[in-house]
């Protein structure tokens, strides 16, 4: 059930950000309030993202690191390490710009290059989840599903301050939410095909994932939380039900 409930999660909770994105501008439109619309940003990210970023860090620490690193053969440490180096130089010198990076209030947002930022996060996410087809109630499903929310969230409101508006903006939301789901069935064929090694896959998603979350959603979930305090209610509760669900995960198998 879970090759059909997986990508139909990751689908929806993306289409579903990318429709709260377009409601600032929908309420500018209609009533010409700015402050409102910059609320409504504020508000969805400042108390969603650190949310996410807990569960991936549990799901790291307990789960995804020590597997991916320790419990294979061959060299998963230097695919690890390719991984990140690959996301470095995507992010520093091909994009120029956090690929995750999901609080369009502290970057200027920059229309399509944006939009492929995002994207790049989105086929690993994809893939990972596709190797990995971890059960729904995992720290990595359930900050993944937040994940899309507020990256969808803030793609929108990206596009939507470039003037992208009607078909050309559904169609972007389309792709968007698209991206995941597709990558997870890829990512479950090429868990069985024989001349690409599992660990290596593995090893190098991961190294993708970790710098993304270390490098640029860690730093930016601390200056959330600085500026809501009330937020580390949710970080603190879905570490620990990430850390929970990770070992419970671990006693099984």
């Amino acid at each position: 059930m879970s090759n059909l409930w997986l990508p139909l999660g990751l689908a929806l909770s993306s289409w579903a950000g990318f429709l709260l994105g377009t409601l600032p501008f929908r309420i500018r439109s209609s009533h010409h309030d700015h402050d409102l619309e910059h609320e409504i940003e504020f508000s969805v990210l400042d108390y969603l993202y650190p949310i996410t970023v807990a569960f991936f860090l549990g799901y790291l620490a307990i789960t995804l690191i020590p597997h991916a690193l320790f419990g294979g053969e061959g060299k998963p440490i230097v695919a690890f390490a390719a991984g990140v180096a690959v996301m470095a130089v995507l992010s520093r010198k091909v994009l120029k710009k956090d690929p995750c990076c999901e609080t369009g209030h502290d970057h200027e947002p920059i229309g399509w290059a944006f939009f492929l930022a995002l994207s790049v996060c989105a086929v690993n996410d994809g893939i990972l989840i596709g190797l990995i087809d971890p059960p729904w109630f995992s720290g990595l499903n359930l900050g993944m599903i937040i994940h899309k929310v507020t990256s969808s969230f803030a793609l929108a409101f990206a596009l939507g301050h470039w003037n992208y508006k009607g078909m050309r903006l559904v169609w972007l939301g389309v792709a968007n939410a698209l991206i995941s789901p597709v990558l997870f069935f890829v990512g479950q064929a090429l868990k069985g095909h024989a001349a690409i090694p599992f660990d290596t896959l593995l090893g190098f998603s991961a190294g993708v994932l970790v710098y993304t979350v270390f490098t640029g959603m860690l730093p930016h979930s601390r200056q959330l939380l600085k500026r809501k305090p009330a937020a580390w209610f949710g970080f603190l509760a879905a570490l620990a039900v990430s850390v929970v669900l990770g070992f419970i995960h671990r006693a099984f198998h």
